[in-house]
């Protein structure tokens, strides 16, 4: 009987196999190909036990073999754990609302308020965006009631149609730039 063909060589072998059967099939018999070669040298002709077992630990565990083989195969890691991923929709209805706070505000605050609201905590708590771009998202959104009632407190004396449609404008065209600077800054759907 050859070191190979030791019990303690075969089931370890075995646990290698099982360990590795991510790998496309011809990649692990490589890989089991090369732990017989090393072996066959290692162990040779022994067949004292606690001699075998040694050859073994100093080859590793057969989850560290298999470990440091799927390191070594991007695709298999890619193929095991998929990325998290959150539906388009959710981040598309989070852009609309933001945008149309500016348009909820000309109807009514209740309107506006729930939009803001509920847009905003979308916002924050989508992962679909990175700090800065919801940042920016949320200051021009906030910053349409503070145009708002700015533009009514200074133009308060000479408050006209041009000045009230001006102010409307300004408080529409800020949270639509904010949800169109969202919409562009989503991942492409793959």
């Amino acid at each position: 009987m050859t070191g190979t063909e030791h019990p303690l060589v075969t089931d370890y072998l075995s646990t290698v196999e099982r360990e590795a059967s991510f790998l496309p099939s011809g990649r692990r018999e490589e890989l089991l190909a090369d732990l017989r070669e090393h072996l066959a040298v290692a162990v040779g002709d022994e067949q004292d036990p606690q001699a075998v077992r040694t050859a073994l630990e100093r080859l590793g565990s057969p989850a560290a073999i298999a470990a440091a083989a799927r390191a070594e195969e991007p695709e298999a890691a890619t193929v095991a754990v998929p990325p998290k991923t959150r539906p388009r929709t959710r981040n598309t209805v989070t852009a609309v609302l933001i945008g149309l706070s500016g348009f909820a505000g000309i109807a009514g605050s209740l309107p506006a308020v729930a939009a803001l609201v509920v847009g905003l905590a979308l916002l924050w708590t989508s992962d679909a965006w990175n700090r800065d771009t919801k940042v920016l998202a949320t200051a021009l959104t906030l910053a349409t009631p503070v145009v708002v009632l700015l533009g009514a407190f200074l133009l308060s004396g000479r408050f006209g149609v041009m000045e009230l449609l001006a102010v409307l404008a300004v408080g529409i065209a800020l949270p639509a730039t904010a949800a169109v600077r969202l919409l562009r800054a989503l991942p492409k759907a793959a």
